[in-house]
């Protein structure tokens, strides 16, 4: 679920024609999405298919006032939390999906199972497509071996063998940025000529880290860091899905304020840790995210100096 910079603000994702008008609230996925084992969160670059899920929460009618800021060492704001009702743009929501759009979307979600990990395309689906939208389909990069993940990313993030409490690395999928680069007149015709239901383009990846999310395990219980690419996030903002439903505090560790968060679940409480610093020059947000007594008000230094650059 890579963030995709090639919206610049929430209102022209909603505008997309990628993104179905009407979408079908009733379903679980749709009412509240969640990565596995992961608090779910969503910026101003976000993907179509994080989108579809923005749009069924934002139904709720909820309208939080609350928001939670971030600042730097010189008193400006970094980072700002805020519940995803507070977006302005609300598009038209119902409670069932058209048959061509939901065919559309099954066509798309088929091809990129499809795909290889660690591959880009350009994806013109020429049936359930009046618009002639064309898709950028990908599937991240995936590791099982940290010294893997190490040499794709090179020096632009830190990522630890372990985190505190005897965690060590399990897994990680990566994505960097996509070269968007195709025409679309071109698969247009390629599509006619060839007479095939879709027609594909591969893309190629930047060298510039997008998103990131690693598991680490002791025994039989997770933790989560999701580190990903701040620099272009507009309004230094982030939407979360039911604010209210969640206990913050801004905390600091050293110079850098830290948002700790906890939410009631059924595995127990669900805690996590959001800041943002600069890393190889870049603003990047760090995540931890936690169940039970693994991660507390006591020990976020740990979590946090653990991503720290070693001097």
């Amino acid at each position: 679920m890579s963030p995709n910079k090639s919206h610049e603000s929430i209102k022209d994702l909603f505008n997309d024609p990628r993104i179905p008008q009407e979408i079908d609230i009733s379903h679980q996925v749709m009412t509240k999405i969640k990565r596995e084992k992961e608090r779910f969160f969503v910026k101003y670059k976000v993907s179509i298919l994080v989108a579809i899920g923005l749009i069924a929460s934002i139904s709720s009618g909820y309208a939080a006032v609350q928001y939670y800021q971030l600042k730097d060492e010189k008193g400006e704001v970094i980072y700002q939390q805020k519940d995803i009702s507070q977006i302005q743009e609300k598009p038209k929501v119902v409670k069932e999906l058209d048959p061509e759009t939901k065919k559309y979307q099954d066509k798309r979600s088929e091809i990129t199972r499809s795909m290889e990990p660690g591959t880009a395309a350009a994806v013109y689906i020429a049936v359930h497509n009046p618009k002639k939208a064309v898709a950028t389909l990908y599937k991240a990069f995936e590791f099982a071996n940290l010294a893997d993940l190490h040499k794709k990313v090179g020096d632009q993030i830190l990522v630890p063998e372990t985190l505190p409490g005897g965690y060590s690395f399990e897994d990680a999928s990566l994505t960097f940025d996509i070269k968007r680069e195709y025409d679309k007149e071109a698969l247009y015709k390629k599509a006619e000529q060839e007479k095939k239901e879709y027609v594909i383009q591969p893309l190629e990846w930047t060298n510039e880290l997008d998103t990131l999310y690693a598991t680490y395990k002791s025994g039989e219980s997770y933790i989560n860091l999701n580190i990903s690419n701040y620099e272009d996030v507009e309004g230094s903002t982030t939407y979360v899905i039911n604010q209210d439903e969640q206990q913050k505090e801004v905390m600091k560790v050293g110079q850098i304020e830290v948002l700790y968060t906890e939410e009631a679940s059924k595995e127990g409480v669900d805690k996590n840790i959001v800041w943002v610093m600069e890393y190889a020059g870049k603003k990047m947000q760090y995540e931890v995210v936690a169940t039970g007594d693994v991660l507390t008000k006591g020990n976020i230094s740990e979590f946090v100096n653990a991503m720290m650059p070693k001097k």
